[in-house]
């Protein structure tokens, strides 16, 4: 297998902003959004949460022309690993992005470089 980037969507790394997810609605918990794209995230969080868990996510991206692009998404952990210090990094497909939520998020995303 080649070490060639075979992802669908663009990734957008280190975004900016508040970001914070929930598995009931109730307890939120922010994270560390390392990385972003249509398909899904990448962050880091001291809360645990299991493989295969639905999350939903609220992120509010910031970039030069507005401060408060927020994108509501589900979704779902496909991936955990252990970075020690009670840190651990997961990978989340959206299972929900609209039209629209994709729209905003290259439109945000553009503005940021």
């Amino acid at each position: 297998m080649s070490g060639a980037n075979k992802r669908k969507h663009t990734r957008y790394d280190n975004p900016k902003g508040i970001f914070n997810i929930t598995t009931d609605k109730r307890t939120w918990h922010e994270i560390g959004l390392e990385d972003i794209s249509a398909g899904g995230m990448k962050f880091t969080s001291t809360a645990n949460f299991d493989v295969n868990e639905d999350i939903q996510a609220v992120l509010t991206l910031r970039n030069r022309i507005k401060d408060d692009n927020t994108l509501n998404l589900q979704g779902t952990v496909k991936r955990r690993m252990d970075m020690g210090s009670g840190l651990s990094a997961y990978a989340v497909e959206f299972s929900n992005i609209t039209a629209k939520q994709l729209t905003s998020l290259s439109e945000i995303m553009a503005f940021i470089r």
